[in-house]
């Protein structure tokens, strides 16, 4: 029990500030009275921007395809307005003829007591003719997806045309029509991958145009860097005492050997060496070959003489 008038005015003080706290949080949780003590602002990205035109005569560039809004209202009508997303940017071209201009943006589908701002407020668009043409796709392959020790044999796409939409001018600048394999992995037999196609003007600048089907498959074969090269007999050490060489010739005069490019164009010819000190007999033996290091492999893998002997 409190055993003053003051201690219970200062208790009943603190509890009808607390009661009235808690009753103003209510009132503006629920909204009772349909409004609320102040204006909120939220921000919405990536909107996307709705563009209204004749899209049967006319293309239309430099719109962006979302923007920024900015949405200033009663904190109650926002969160309506983040809950239902019921409202469109849109660029309304319908009243435009061809050429370039300065539009703003414009936000529909909001209520009377809601402002919006778009970010940014205006674009600078080029309205054209419509053109519509097909293009063969041109494949590439990054090289870094090949080994030093492949080369493209064939790459193609599928399908291996394209149909492209824009503007005149820009259809007009038309150099390339391409379709570039990424990723990392090396490429060492044939493969299939989707990629994007893009176009570009002749100095590779992007062009804004659409491109159907904007992505096709592309096939790549590859194959190993090879050369042919005649094969250079060295005869070392002596046969046994009391033997002489009748004759001794290779099996191969010429082998195929793989590796790099660049070391293949070096290379003339590959010296094999066969010692007579092991041979006591005719027959067909194995004889080394002398290769630079970055050469991976022969064919035929192995090489052979055939050495003929008699007893003096």
């Amino acid at each position: 029990m409190l055993e003053s008038k003051p201690g219970i005015l200062v208790v009943s003080l603190i509890l009808a500030l607390f009661m009235f706290a808690s009753a103003n949080k209510i009132f503006e949780d629920f909204n009772l009275f349909g409004q609320n003590g102040g204006n909120d602002t939220i921000t919405i990205e990536n909107v996307p921007v709705e563009l209204k035109y004749d899209e049967e005569e006319y293309y239309v560039t430099g719109a962006q395809k979302t923007v920024q809004v900015n949405f200033s209202g009663t904190p109650s009508k926002l969160k309506q307005i983040q809950a239902t997303d019921n409202f469109n940017v849109v660029l309304d071209l319908r009243n435009y003829e061809l050429g370039e201009f300065e539009v703003t943006y414009e936000v529909e589908g909001i209520p009377d007591d809601i402002t919006a701002t778009v970010l940014p407020k205006k674009t600078m668009v080029s309205i054209q003719n419509l053109v519509e043409q097909t293009f063969e796709v041109q494949a590439e392959v990054n090289e870094s997806r090949l080994s030093s020790n492949y080369t493209i044999e064939s790459i193609t796409t599928d399908p291996e045309v394209v149909t492209v939409r824009g503007g005149e001018d820009d259809m007009a600048r038309i150099q390339y029509v391409r379709a570039m394999i990424s990723g990392t992995e090396k490429i060492t037999d044939a493969i299939r991958e989707s990629a994007e196609v893009s176009v570009f003007d002749g100095v590779y600048n992007k062009l804004d145009v659409v491109i159907e089907p904007q992505k096709v498959a592309v096939d790549i074969k590859v194959k190993e860097n090879s050369k042919e090269v005649p094969v250079y007999l060295n005869v070392v050490g002596s046969l046994k005492s009391g033997y002489q060489l009748d004759g001794i010739s290779l099996e191969n005069e010429t082998i195929t050997i793989y590796g790099p490019q660049d070391m293949l164009d070096e290379i003339v010819g590959v010296e094999a060496e066969i010692n007579l000190e092991d041979i006591d007999k005719s027959g067909s033996f194995n004889v080394s070959l002398e290769l630079p290091s970055n050469i991976q492999k022969t064919e035929p893998a192995n090489v052979k003489a055939e050495v003929k002997i008699s007893k003096k």
